[in-house]
């Protein structure tokens, strides 16, 4: 796993719910390096963000022991052997914990590497993290030049943990992060047909296409899909038409047999799915 955050002098990460100061550099810094990531993060942290949603173009797991929380877009597990259960079949390299403090601490001895923006300020934090100097498993690897925002001096540097826990990855869902990439307008033929279980399966994975987690998965559906047996999880989303990739589409007029039924062409994107309801009603 890895980890990735931005500090103060002090190792303090935040104050009163919110970034010590942002660093137009620092927030590319962060877009790239998650890029086609899974990320880890506390409930507050999910309520941070812009309108309390999930970043885009990334798995979104949450971290929360609330009973019934449910948020559109999420994965939300109520412990961490449950978020455990679900991560150890994705490629490590791919999950990133963001936060918050409580957050960075449970999960830092399972961390090999911390992408650390270290700002040469004191924020007056009132939330703060291990500070790595002080601790003799992690070192400091590389670093970039020091640069400077509105006064405020800070550079990036890479920190690896010579003694991380074993989580247990097996990497059979390696390429999970795919579902979760941004789509592109993606041209289907639709089936004139009036097979309406053909109609309402078309219309959920191209929901699922488009809007992966759309209505999200709380921490009961984790702790059903832990306790149903062998299937992976990605094979647990796909059932449920959560997640979707061009191959199910593909795949569905195979299945109910429709290569030689007249299909209407259609190019549909995610901000135009109303073009789905309209021909599949």
């Amino acid at each position: 796993m890895k980890l990735i955050v931005a500090v103060d002098e002090n190792w303090g990460i935040g104050k009163n719910g919110d970034l010590l100061l942002s660093i137009p550099d620092d927030m590319r810094y962060f877009r790239e390096t998650t890029r086609r990531a899974v990320l880890v993060m506390g409930y507050n942290t999910l309520l941070s963000f812009p309108n309390s949603k999930p970043l885009p173009n990334r798995m979104n797991l949450v971290l929360a022991d609330i009973e019934g929380v449910k948020a559109p877009g999420t994965v939300v597990c109520g412990s961490m052997e449950q978020l455990f259960g679900i991560i150890k079949d994705m490629n490590t390299d791919d999950i990133f914990v963001i936060g918050g403090g409580y957050t960075y601490r449970q999960f830092l001895p399972y961390c090999d590497t911390a992408y650390i923006t270290k700002m040469r300020f004191c924020g007056d934090a009132d939330t703060f993290i291990p500070n790595l100097d002080e601790l003799s498993e992690w070192s400091a690897a590389e670093e970039s030049e020091v640069k400077e925002y509105e006064g405020v001096k800070y550079s990036f540097v890479t920190y690896h943990n010579s003694e991380p826990k074993a989580v247990g990855f097996s990497g059979v869902n390696a390429d999970m992060p795919r579902y979760f990439e941004k789509k592109e307008p993606l041209t289907v033929g639709i089936a004139e047909t009036d097979d309406k279980e053909y109609r309402k399966e078309l219309k959920a994975l191209l929901h699922a296409y488009f809007r992966p987690l759309e209505q999200g998965v709380s921490a009961d559906e984790v702790a059903a899909f832990l306790d149903g047996g062998d299937s992976s999880f990605e094979d647990y989303l796909r059932g449920k038409r959560l997640i979707a990739g061009r191959e199910d589409i593909d795949a569905l007029a195979d299945r109910y047999d429709l290569a030689d039924k007249k299909a209407v062409s259609v190019t549909v994107d995610k901000n135009n799915l109303s073009v789905i309801d309209e021909l599949t009603d």
